[in-house]
C-alpha cells in the first residue's frame, strides 16, 4: 500500500473538510497531507490508520517510505542543480560581459 493509497483508504469517499471536521485537524493541515505537501504526525496517523482499518505498524512503514521517496527526490534534484552550476555560472559571466558592452556603447 502507497502513501496516496492510505489517504484515499482512510477518507473513504469523503470530504476532506469533513474528515478534517472529525479528527479535530484544520482543513489546510488535512489537504496539505491529501497533497502530499506535508507527511502527518503520528496522531494524525494513527487517526488514518484506524479509519482505513490498517495495522499503525505497517502506517508507520508506509510513512516512512514516502519521507524516504521525497528525500531521495530531493536528492536528485540537487544533483541536476549542482550539474547545471558550472554552466549557469558560465552564462552569467558571458551576460555580464556582454550587457557591460551594451552599457558602453549605449553612453
Amino acid at each position: 500500500m502507497t502513501y496516496a493509497d492510505l489517504i484515499a483508504k482512510a477518507l473513504n469517499g469523503r470530504s476532506v473538510n469533513s474528515m478534517a471536521k472529525q479528527w479535530g485537524l484544520a482543513q489546510t493541515t488535512l489537504q496539505d497531507h491529501v497533497t502530499g505537501k506535508s507527511i502527518p504526525d503520528f496522531c494524525t496517523a494513527r487517526l488514518m490508520a484506524l479509519e482505513a482499518g490498517v495495522d499503525a505498524a505497517e502506517v508507520f512503514n508506509i510513512l516512512a517510505d514516502e519521507v524516504a521517496r521525497r528525500k531521495n527526490r530531493s536528492e536528485k534534484i540537487k544533483l541536476v542543480v549542482g550539474k547545471l552550476q558550472p554552466s549557469f555560472d558560465s552564462l552569467l559571466r558571458i551576460a555580464n560581459a556582454f550587457w557591460t558592452r551594451v552599457q558602453g556603447v549605449a553612453q
